[in-house]
């Protein structure tokens, strides 16, 4: 029997399934993520590791240390667990709350917890406690809380959040980014919408439509991104000083997000800890620690974007990297502004941020130890 001229070959399902996953596969490694994303740019001598309720203690060096305690609770406490001298990892399984580890040398004594939290379906939640300031105060852990949307946080997570004892999310997107993926959020959480940017006319969803049809370069993509940045702190100043000002006045553990948790809310971050004096290198290499943070997130969605070249294949790849990582000339846009604009970051901090020297000193106080 003949076969036609335009019969394909007859497939099992396994030689499909075989084909599919060598086609993913194909597809995944085109779309790899150069290895300077997976860098951990924050490096600490001393960090805690989250995985779900699991919380291991990790040290550079133990030999300088006399004991370390353990508590649930950030400030002056009576600790819960005394472990005396450890090796270089301390792990605590199954815990019901996090653990605040108290370390304890002939020299001085250091609180440290983890930076990472490990919720089911966000992946860029943090602290930006623990970070050493130029003054050598260190930066309160369990006071200020960033990280990604929050639309797909579940009950599951209310317990893990609750202990963070959260009073205020902010959130820091448009009206038209929410639509459909608003927050999740406990009860007794108190929920603020204070966007950094005015949106009315859909111009980020008019962007993704540009970049999917291929009409933004990788060049056109940082060129916009460092713009937007630029902006943070010229033609939006009003509503990031508001909102800076709204955090820091806080009583209680604020939490603040936009979409991703990487470009408004590390732009916030990086004026937030600048007040606090913490050198510039320290808030660049915090503000990368993103690209860690999201690195699986950001794989995933660089693989469908290669899928999806097939039947967009104009869309520039390269493009798309640009806007979901960050890079270390975004965030120094902002920085290059504040100095030639304004004269440099304490003037800044000073004139334009509303925070003249006695209300700083008195931020530091409340925000450091």
């Amino acid at each position: 029997m003949n076969t036609p001229a335009n019969a394909g070959p007859k497939w099992s399902k396994l030689s499909y399934c075989i084909y599919s996953v060598f086609l993913a596969a194909n597809f995944w490694s085109c779309a790899r993520l150069p290895e300077k994303f997976n860098r951990k740019t924050l490096v600490e001598d001393v960090y805690v590791h989250n995985n779900k309720k699991n919380y291991t203690l990790h040290l550079s060096k133990s030999e300088h240390l006399t004991a370390v305690e353990v508590s649930t609770k950030p400030a002056e406490y009576e600790p819960e667990l005394k472990v005396g001298k450890t090796e270089n990892t301390l792990a605590l399984k199954d815990q019901p709350s996090r653990p605040y580890y108290k370390l304890i040398s002939e020299k001085d004594t250091v609180v440290v917890a983890n930076r990472h939290f490990d919720f089911k379906n966000t992946v860029n939640f943090r602290d930006l406690g623990g970070l050493v300031t130029r003054d050598g105060k260190t930066v309160r852990w369990g006071k200020i809380y960033r990280s990604d949307n929050l639309s797909k946080l579940d009950a599951g997570d209310y317990q893990k959040f609750n202990d963070l004892h959260i009073a205020t999310v902010m959130d820091l997107r448009t009206d038209h980014e929410i639509i459909g993926k608003e927050d999740r959020l406990p009860a007794n959480v108190t929920y603020i919408h204070t966007p950094t940017v005015t949106d009315r006319e859909g111009q980020i969803a008019q962007l993704r439509k540009k970049v999917l049809n291929g009409a933004i370069s990788e060049e056109q993509a940082k060129e916009q991104t460092i713009r937007f940045y630029e902006d943070a702190v010229t033609v939006n100043l009003d509503s990031m000083r508001s909102i800076i000002h709204r955090i820091l006045d806080s009583e209680q553990p604020v939490l603040y997000h936009c979409s991703a948790g990487k470009d408004r809310t590390g732009i916030v971050s990086a004026l937030i800890l600048a007040i606090l004096k913490v050198d510039r290198d320290t808030i660049v290499n915090e503000f990368l620690m993103s690209n860690y943070y999201r690195q699986k997130k950001t794989q995933k969605l660089m693989s469908k974007a290669k899928f999806a070249k097939v039947i967009k294949p104009k869309m520039d790849l390269k493009a798309i990297q640009v806007f979901m990582t960050v890079d270390e000339s975004f965030i120094n846009a902002v920085f290059n502004v504040i100095d030639k604009k304004y004269g440099g970051i304490d003037l800044f901090i000073e004139n334009q941020l509303e925070y003249n020297p006695k209300l700083r000193e008195a931020v530091v106080a409340r925000f450091t130890y």
